[in-house]
């Protein structure tokens, strides 16, 4: 049973106070019984130590043994009850003696550490169905009157049982469950709390890999063009960028299995737009930024960076404008792609995988709930990307990356009909350089207007493979 810790002889001393005391009362103090009120007494205060340390290991018999002999000695009640219209005695409600306080806590600790209910319960319908039968059976052949048992020991022994037992293990088995369910309820948030974390690290990892993997393939995709390189540098180059394709693709699969389609953030906190597009136009993508890039709004960089990846990934060579306009309402950010005729079609063996990031139903909800309207589709042959977002976010948007669960998106609604999926259009050459009189500015050759593309504006931009 082990050594009784300080607590339960605290418990101990105070469950005994009622049994010493109870005797020394004048109202209940008889001469002529004060041996036999002694050996109550000392009777009580063993029964209640015993139970009180049974009750660590085993706690519904305790309680059983101290409710039974407590309920036996109704000399005293806390209320009297009598039946109106009936000719029959009252009897005592809630025995009062030295037990009453201990099958009261006992009853209330069994409750709350009892890990199975159904023992007491059936305990507790035994004792409760035996006194039911012995009023019953009383009350039908004890004579013309029920016999004095019925009012002067079963009704209050029942009572006592009720009150002492059933009321305060109800409401300790209460608190058990309420407190099982706040440690499943945490258990759950920190293990939700730990997938949320390791599907964000394999999420940045994805996509900040992605991403160069795609920048990469743009490279080799220019210096396969180059007319300078000889034949076999440019077969090594386009070897290379059908690499950096299949294992853009391969990344996707594995690390897609690990993760919860949890967004994390493609790039720093503090990053800003011009931030985003200098990384992408040092990588040889063709792109040039109106407007304040010093804009650090993370759905504004997001769809930027979003935009430009795709763009590298499906289009290498294609020049991609960047605009960004301010005012008193909002920030409009629009990413645009040009195309010719010639250029529609996809490149041999370029990236055809989902990109890292969200997508073009991803990007849309995202900007819903920053508070803004999100456009893409075909322009002049080419492709728009448009966001035109509020001053300021709503409350919690700008920790979307760490608490949107893909599981959680609503569904993105469509509008027209199912169209061709969109292939990013492409140039024939690439390059580009960082002027210092705020923009940046393209070196490939301007794009010819070709004929429009259709578009689903639920599609997402990197569905260029034929996968939605």
């Amino acid at each position: 049973m082990g050594q009784p810790d300080r607590r339960e002889l605290v418990t101990i001393l105070l469950l005994c106070l009622p049994a010493v005391l109870a005797p020394a009362l004048p109202a209940w103090w008889e001469p002529a019984t004060a041996w036999a009120r002694l050996w109550t007494t000392a009777a009580e205060v063993t029964v209640i130590c015993a139970a009180v340390l049974a009750s660590r290991r085993a706690p519904v018999l305790p309680m059983l043994a101290v409710l039974v002999a407590g309920t036996w000695n109704v000399s005293e009640g806390a209320a009297s009850f009598q039946f109106w219209g009936l000719d029959l005695p009252s009897f005592k409600v809630l025995p009062l003696n030295g037990l009453t306080l201990a099958a009261i806590v006992l009853s209330h600790r069994a409750g709350r550490r009892a890990p199975d209910p159904r023992p007491a319960l059936r305990a507790f319908a035994a004792l409760l169905g035996t006194g039911a039968a012995a009023v019953l059976a009383l009350s039908l052949f004890g004579g013309p009157r029920p016999a004095p048992a019925v009012t002067a020991f079963w009704l209050p022994a029942l009572s006592g049982v009720l009150l002492s037992g059933l009321l305060p293990w109800s409401v300790g088995l209460l608190f058990r469950q309420r407190a099982e369910q706040r440690l499943r309820e945490r258990r759950l948030a920190a293990g939700q709390a730990r997938l949320r974390e390791r599907n964000r690290i394999t999420q940045d990892m994805h996509d900040s890999i992605g991403h160069d993997l795609a920048l990469i393939a743009l490279r080799a995709a220019a210096l396969e063009m180059a007319p300078d390189l000889p034949v076999r540098h440019r077969q090594a180059a386009g070897e290379l960028r059908e690499a950096a394709a299949d294992t853009t693709e391969r990344l996707h699969r594995i690390i897609g299995v690990l993760r919860e389609d949890d967004p994390a953030p493609l790039t720093p906190p503090e990053e800003s737009v011009s931030d985003v597009v200098e990384r992408a136009a040092a990588s040889g993508l063709r792109v040039e930024l109106r407007g304040d890039g010093s804009l650090r709004d993370p759905t504004a960089r997001r769809v930027v960076q979003e935009s430009l990846t795709n763009a590298a990934k499906h289009a290498p060579g294609a020049s991609v404008t960047v605009e960004v306009l301010g005012g008193p309402a909002g920030v409009t950010v629009e990413v645009t792609n040009p195309a010719s005729r010639a250029t529609m079609g996809r490149a041999r063996g370029g990236p055809s995988g989902p990109s890292g990031g969200m997508g073009l139903a991803g990007l849309r909800e995202r900007v819903r709930l920053a508070g803004g309207v999100f456009e893409a589709g075909p322009r002049n042959g080419g492709f728009r990307v448009t966001a035109r977002l509020p001053r300021a976010e709503r409350p919690g948007t700008e920790r979307l990356d760490a608490e949107w669960s893909g599981a959680e998106r609503p569904d993105v609604e469509r509008s027209g009909t199912e169209r061709p999926d969109v292939e990013w259009p492409r140039a024939e050459r690439s390059g580009a350089e960082v002027t210092r009189e705020g923009s940046l500015r393209s070196l490939g050759e301007a794009a010819e207007t070709g004929e429009e593309m259709g578009v689903d504006m639920g599609v997402n931009m990197d569905v260029a493979d034929g996968t939605r």
